[in-house]
């Protein structure tokens, strides 16, 4: 088990969030067949509202441990709700789902996001790239409403890929990074600081906890920290 904790910056008010995190592994190297893929994919498959719980001052969100290697949590997008995996990132400020007009091979085994079935989606004229060390996309800058659990960020600014590169089966669909402001490529607010900002969360904390459990255990808690994990 370990615990990462890293401090944010503003203001308090008075909830702490957690969400549920699960530990989770990079296939490509491990699982050569896409049907081993899929598989282990529906195996472990879950829906958001089934596993959050909301206490008087705590929401609590699962993560799941896929082979050691990875912790995934859902958050969803748009309105209706779009539900997504994704990676709780510390290593830039940026959130980016696949869109639906994306053609790249990676993009095609992956959840995306059907713009024009949210009423509250917003697009710009940016664009965005992105560089990784296991691969790269380029894509556009839009805005609709993001929810991590009961946290609520409207009219959050985030990107849609529409090429990837390197990231063919991977066991999640985007990236939600909770860096400082100025790690955010477009030069947009990252939804962390958005929350902060809008006093949602109790204080400008978050930490994660993670387990070995591949199933139950793990979370990434927003607003404080909860001394029982």
């Amino acid at each position: 088990m370990k615990w990462l904790v890293l401090l944010g910056l503003v203001a308090f008010s008075e909830c702490v969030v957690k969400i549920p995190l699960r530990r989770v592994k990079t296939m490509r190297n491990t699982l050569s067949g896409k049907n081993m893929m899929n598989n282990l994919l529906k195996e472990h498959a879950y829906r958001l509202n089934e596993i959050s719980f909301h206490g008087s001052n705590l929401t609590i969100h699962p993560l799941r441990n896929f082979m050691d290697m990875l912790y995934v949590g859902n958050i969803t997008i748009g309105t209706p709700p779009q539900e997504f995996q994704v990676i709780f990132d510390t290593g830039s400020s940026d959130l980016w789902v696949p869109s639906m007009i994306c053609t790249s091979t990676a993009c095609s085994t992956q959840v995306r996001f059907r713009h024009l079935q949210s009423s509250t989606f917003r697009s710009t004229n940016k664009t965005f790239s992105i560089i990784y060390g296991s691969g790269r996309m380029k894509g556009v800058v839009v805005h609709d409403t993001v929810w991590i659990g009961d946290l609520v960020s409207t009219d959050q600014q985030f990107s849609l890929s529409m090429e990837e590169y390197g990231f063919e089966g991977i066991p999640f669909e985007g990236d939600l990074c909770l860096n400082y402001p100025n790690k955010y490529l477009t030069g947009a607010i990252s939804i962390f600081e958005k929350l902060k900002n809008q006093g949602a969360i109790s204080e400008p904390v978050f930490a994660f906890y993670l387990s070995k459990d591949k199933k139950e255990g793990s979370v990434v808690m927003f607003g404080g920290v909860d001394n029982r994990y």
